[in-house]
């Protein structure tokens, strides 16, 4: 086996499907299980059954993805070290990434540092917040971007410290939200509790929820429309947006702030390319 059959049971195990593996892969799906069937002969052994289900691994085949999986690791572990020890500033960065940060600023941040750093790849994954914590928890990714308040045991920089705002397409009094129809989007768990207890604390009614989209930027756009309003971080703020908005301020009067922070290990600095990340981005947003 080599580098290719170890990523091809990686993902075949991460998907239990064989079409989505194949699409994960960019592999057709005749070439994916051909490919598959050269590893069970090479072996004389049987990785997987197909059911109903999906994919269900054979004892022998887990163990085998256990071995792929560390072959990755260690192979990972050898460029990284090969890498470093050169005068340049190269290999590929690993970023798990809030999907709201991601999409509003995570692409300026990276343009910025491959102009600097050229020879420097990105390997990019955006989730939820458990979905970054669990990447850096496994050092599935050098450098962790979350929102809100998580326990983390390393290092932790805040970057960004956000107001949450009301937006309406219409002007508007804080006390006409209870008989207005609300545009809710999925997020973090911790910021639909920041809001709720806000919620809690100005009013004694439930709100009119009028509509449940994906995430925020659909639930801005259905704002723009004249559809209702949301309760939105300020990073989704533009500045183009002609959008009424009041910022949510807690019982003493002050603004509610919403965090994002970079959270890594410290013996992940050892590594040249990740230290200078973690250097310009702080930098960056001092300016």
């Amino acid at each position: 086996m080599n580098k290719k059959d170890w990523t091809i049971l990686k993902v075949v195990h991460a998907e239990k499907n064989i079409t989505k593996a194949a699409d994960k892969l960019y592999m057709s799906q005749p070439t994916l299980t051909y490919r598959l069937q050269q590893i069970e002969r090479e072996f004389n052994i049987k990785v997987f059954h197909r059911e109903r289900r999906g994919i269900i691994f054979t004892d022998q085949g887990e163990i085998l993805v256990k071995y792929a999986k560390d072959m990755l690791r260690q192979r990972q572990e050898l460029e990284e070290l090969i890498w470093n020890s050169g005068n340049e500033i190269r290999g590929t960065l690993r970023l798990s990434v809030s999907r709201t940060f991601a999409f509003y600023q995570l692409p300026q941040i990276l343009r910025a540092f491959n102009e600097k750093f050229p020879q420097v790849e990105f390997n990019v994954n955006t989730g939820v917040n458990l979905d970054v914590l669990h990447s850096i928890y496994k050092q599935d990714a050098h450098i962790g971007i979350v929102r809100g308040e998580h326990s983390w045991t390393g290092k932790a920089i805040t970057l960004t410290q956000e107001n949450i705002a009301i937006l309406s397409l219409e002007e508007f009094e804080l006390e006409d939200l209870p008989n207005m129809r609300r545009i809710s989007y999925k997020t973090d768990p911790k910021l639909e509790m920041v809001i709720d207890n806000w919620w809690k604390d100005n009013f004694s009614t439930l709100p009119i929820n009028h509509m449940n989209v994906d995430n925020v930027e659909i639930a801005k756009r259905m704002v723009l429309n004249g559809l209702g309003y949301c309760i939105v971080p300020s990073i989704s703020l533009e500045k183009n947006d002609k959008l009424e908005k009041i910022i949510l301020k807690d019982i003493t009067g002050s603004p509610i702030v919403w965090n994002t922070r970079l959270l890594y290990t410290e013996e992940l600095l050892k590594l040249d390319m990740v230290q200078k990340f973690v250097e310009f981005i702080k930098d960056y947003h001092k300016q």
